[in-house]
């Protein structure tokens, strides 16, 4: 019985590949390191993988679920080991997405900007690109370009959180306390919505 179970999920992960191989599709990818995850589910580099995957599809529950988990088992990989998650001459989403992320992690945003512009090239109608580059200048403060992107953000997506708890930061910034409750609301019944956690705190505990 063992065999035949370990033979099952060897076919299931074999035609998930095959899948990949020709589609990249993120989607995809979460029910492989998923499934990878429930046969092993301490190891870091595929817990690494969800986290990457849930910030690209814009899960922000699932990414901070798996964040703390990382943090749980491995408090040193994304200080120190996130680095073996990085290439950079690649066009691989995916890649691209982890080494955006591991430089992020790693404290080094402007390389996590270079490699979002990167996907931003590729992707540009994804509002979740976007708004990770939008926080990146945040924390750069730069905050022309974060309302340049926001507003692009917008274009797309109007029920994006993220860019909503950012326009209510730029709006505190700026005094602008009436609009700053207005987006804090919104961004709130966004989240409600999606039935995860408190946004300021997923934004608090990333950086």
């Amino acid at each position: 019985m063992i065999l035949k179970h370990k033979l099952i999920i060897f076919i299931l992960f074999f035609l998930i590949l095959i899948n990949l191989a020709y589609l990249q599709d993120l989607n995809s990818l979460v029910e492989y390191y998923e499934l990878k995850h429930r046969e092993n589910p301490k190891d870091p580099d595929n817990i690494f993988n969800l986290l990457v995957l849930y910030g690209a599809l814009g899960n922000l529950g699932k990414f901070y679920d798996y964040y703390n988990l990382l943090n749980k088992i491995d408090p040193n990989y994304l200080k120190e080991k996130a680095k073996e998650n990085v290439k950079e001459n690649t066009n691989n989403v995916f890649d691209l997405y982890k080494t955006a992320f591991s430089y992020y992690f790693l404290g080094e945003i402007e390389k996590s900007i270079y490699y979002f512009h990167k996907l931003n090239s590729l992707k540009p109608n994804d509002d979740w690109v976007i708004s990770y580059l939008a926080y990146l200048y945040y924390l750069k403060e730069d905050y022309s370009k974060v309302e340049s992107l926001i507003n692009r953000g917008f274009e797309i997506n109007e029920d994006n959180e993220a860019l909503h708890a950012l326009r209510c930061a730029l709006y505190l910034k700026k005094g602008n306390y009436f609009l700053a409750l207005k987006e804090y609301f919104i961004t709130m019944n966004i989240v409600q919505r999606k039935g995860y956690k408190n946004i300021w705190e997923i934004l608090r505990g990333l950086r």
